[in-house]
């Protein structure tokens, strides 16, 4: 009976042991590793920077151009945030754009005025919601793997929303074609 007892112990804390392990959160758990979404997120404020940039030559509007340096200031300082955390994570920071941002950027180029206006304020609209979805995915639970990104993307999320809204109406006050 006793052997029994002990065996039927044995057997428990087995299943324990395998269960807390099964339970157990593993690196392969998070949606996208901590480089990957260092890469997106400074293309992401790169392609910021760069439109803002334009916006402030290739727009007649006041608005637009106001706009394109609120762009400009926030995200360089966002840029500097980023790449501070990234560095102390041993993590590299591209200072290119990924393919489809410099498509645009080369898009925008071209144009000016109220051209320039429409096609920029709704690249800003498309940007700010992509960059809500990436920072949104990378400060969850399972987001990225570094405690440090996750906060700093969950940090971040207001002031994309702000930027979003502000583009949505800048669209509305802008007389565009």
């Amino acid at each position: 009976m006793k052997k029994l007892k002990t065996l039927l112990g044995a057997i428990a804390i087995i299943g324990l042991i395998t269960c807390f392990q099964s339970c157990k959160s593993d690196d392969n758990d998070y949606q996208m590793d901590d480089q990957t979404f260092v890469n997106q997120a400074s293309s992401s404020n790169n392609f910021e920077i760069a439109a803002g940039t334009l916006a402030t030559t290739h727009s007649n509007n006041t608005l637009v151009q106001q706009f394109g340096s609120h762009m400009i200031s926030e995200h360089t300082t966002v840029g500097a945030d980023l790449s501070a955390i990234a560095r102390s994570k041993e993590l590299n920071v591209p200072t290119t754009l990924a393919t489809d941002q410099q498509a645009n950027i080369n898009a925008l180029i071209g144009l000016t005025g109220s051209d320039f206006d429409a096609q920029f304020i709704n690249m800003m609209i498309v940007s700010h919601q992509d960059a809500i979805s990436l920072f949104q995915n990378a400060s969850g639970k399972t987001g990225v793997r570094d405690g440090d990104l996750r906060n700093f993307a969950g940090n971040k999320l207001s002031a994309l929303n702000a930027h979003l809204k502000e583009a949505q109406n800048l669209q509305k006050q802008v007389q565009l074609p």
